[in-house]
Parts: C-alpha cells; structure tokens; sequence
C-alpha cells in the first residue's frame, strides 16, 4: 500500500510539473550563484547551470564532484531559471534519484546555512539572495 501511495503522489508532482502556471515572483536578478572560492573561473553557462541542477552534469571539469545546494524556499530562483516551482523541483529530484540514483541536493534553511556548506565543499555550488552575499563564497556570473 505504501509502494502505491508513494508512486501516486510523484504521478501527482510529475503532472503538476507539466501543467502548472509560470508565475515569477521575483526577478532572477534578486539571486546570485555561489560556489567555493577554489573553483576556478568566474562565470558558468546558463546551459551548464541548468544541466547541474537537472541533475545530468555530475561533475566539474577538473573531475571534483558536483555538489549542489538548494535554499528552502527558494522557488523563485527555480521559477526565473527553469519556469518551476520549488516543490516542483523536488519532485523532479526525487523522480532522478528513483530512476537513476542521483543525489539529491543538499536543502539548507538559509543563506547562512548554505554559505557555510559551499565554503566548506570544494565542489559545492547554491544560491542565495543578492542581499546575503558576503566574502565567504564566490559569486559566479551566469552568462548566455
């Protein structure tokens, strides 16, 4: 019975993934992407960001694993980024994680939370708002 009641709620996410209204409310420009201040670089892909937090980019270039961090509540970043909730998101995580594996993201309650973690894994990279950037984590540009 549990087998059934857990497959029906995905069904549920996974048809609400493909229906559910766009509506934005923040712009994307209110969220800044952080990593570790050893990742190399300052900029990622709009492609490549979106292919790390699909889950079908697992690692950097220098081979260190891709450890992506997700902030409770932040489904505007989603919405800005791919036109999905948050819940929506996690659906789509869970869904990868039962097909194929994947691991999840690491959630953090907030910014603080989420700095602390990339700034302590090499491989780490999160979101956080504009307003709680500090010194501890690298920002990186997203560019077309």
């Amino acid at each position: 019975m549990k087998i059934v009641c857990g497959i029906a709620v995905i069904a549920v996410f996974l048809m609400a993934w493909n229906t559910a209204p766009i509506i934005a409310q923040s712009s994307s420009s209110d969220f800044v992407i952080v990593a570790n201040k050893q990742m190399a670089g300052a900029s990622i892909n709009k492609k490549a960001l979106k292919g790390i937090y699909l889950c079908e980019v697992k690692n950097w270039s220098n081979g260190n694993k891709i450890i992506v961090v997700n902030l409770d509540g932040g489904g505007d970043f989603y919405q800005n980024l791919f036109g999905k909730t948050s819940v929506q998101m996690q659906a789509y995580w869970l869904n990868m994680r039962i097909k194929y594996s994947v691991d999840l993201p690491i959630t953090k309650k907030d910014a603080a939370g989420v700095k602390k973690f990339i700034a302590s894994n090499k491989g780490a990279i999160g979101f956080i708002k504009k307003s709680d950037l500090d010194d501890t984590v690298k920002v990186l540009n997203i560019i077309n």
